[in-house]
Parts: C-alpha cells; structure tokens; sequence
C-alpha cells in the first residue's frame, strides 16, 4: 500500500510539529502516511525547513498538487490573526474532502468521537465519549477534552489544555496552553483564552480573556 501523501500549509511551529509527529507515526508505527513538504510564503525560511522541502506558495498548492493523490493540512493559525488565518484557508478553494485527519497513535478517541475534514490531534491527548470536532482544527499534545463536548471550525486548542463536558467552543477560537475551561460554557467565536486561564464562565465572540478565575482583558 502506498504512503497518503501529505502538503502541510505553513511551516513554522505547529507545522513543524505535526510534520514531525506525522513522521515519528509512520516510523515507529507504522502508518502509511509522509508528509512531502510545506507550502508557505515566507522567502526568510529558503526552501527547506526541519528537513521537508518548501513545495509552493499558499495560493499556488491547489493548483499545483489538485490532479494528484496528495491531501493536505491546514497549520498556519496564530492566537492574534485566527480571523484572518481561516480566511485565507477558505479562499485557497480546497475541497473539505482533500484535507486529511491526523490522529497521533498515542492519542484515546472514543468510539463515539465525530470527526469533519483537517483536524490534527497530536499525540498523548484524550477525546472521551461524543466529542465532536467540525473542521480543520488543531489538538495539541496532553490535551483533556471531556464528554459530548463540541468543537466547531478552525480552531486551535494549545498543549495541556483541559475542556470539561458539554462545552461548545465556536470557530476560530484560540485556547492557551494548560487554560482549563469549565464544563457547560461556551467558546464563542474568534474568542482567545490567554495561556493558565481558569475559565469558569462563557466566553463571547472576540473577547480575550486570562487569569484564574479568567476575566475579560479591557
């Protein structure tokens, strides 16, 4: 069986990351899948980062890989520009289809997780029973992510992290490092939860918030 063929759009650090996690799955695990290198339009990087090849602009890797078995995944997101970083991935114009799920093999999914197209779930993080994940959103390593708890578009949840049940996190929204988010509130969209937040409270579209208990930054 041949390797899925994977082009990471973006190529600093989370990119990097999943790049690697992608590569230590298919070794010490098996996986039939490689990641052939990043499409970013950063000339300061040269054309090659971390040992992959620089591919392609971001506007150019739909045209140039459409006609091939490659997929791809979405990895440019940033906690300040998560509005404008979605936007740019829904203008590239790729099928939903042709973005891949990587799932660490490290990683608990229950049964009954649901799944959409493009989410990365990097390894040792846990998703417990009907957890739903819309699309191309990113998991990061250790995180918690408790019963019937759903996730939206785009989205990126920062090592560590710990979401309680039934919480509803909307799209683009941007959760810090070892934040804790009580169970029953909402994430509205392009909201930020600064990193160590202790949120015990909803959160509304576009507020940042940190601290524990997290409080709304004036």
């Amino acid at each position: 069986m041949q390797d899925k063929r994977i082009v990471i759009i973006g190529g600093k650090g989370t990119a990097i990351n999943i790049a690697e996690q992608i590569e230590d799955a298919r070794q010490r695990f098996g996986y039939k899948i490689k990641v052939i290198g990043f499409a970013i339009d950063d000339p300061s990087l040269g054309c090659e980062i971390a040992g992959y090849p620089v591919l392609c602009r971001i506007n150019d890797a739909w045209s140039r890989y459409k006609d091939t078995d490659v997929e791809f995944i979405f990895a440019l997101y940033r906690p300040d520009v998560m509005f404008e970083r979605l936007n740019i991935l829904y203008k590239l114009g790729i099928p939903p289809l042709r973005f891949t799920n990587f799932i660490h093999p490290s990683v608990y999914l229950s049964p009954s997780v649901s799944l959409g197209y493009g989410n990365v779930i990097l390894s040792h993080s846990s998703l417990q029973s009907n957890v739903s994940l819309g699309n191309y959103n990113i998991i990061n390593s250790n995180v918690m992510i408790e019963h019937e708890t759903n996730i939206h578009d785009g989205s990126f949840v920062a090592a560590c992290s710990c979401i309680g049940a039934r919480v509803q996190v909307g799209t683009g929204a941007f959760i810090g490092l070892n934040s804790t988010i009580r169970e029953d509130v909402t994430i509205s969209d392009y909201s930020f939860v600064g990193m160590a937040a202790g949120v015990l409270r909803s959160v509304d579209h576009g507020d940042i918030v940190y601290g524990l208990p997290a409080r709304i930054k004036k």
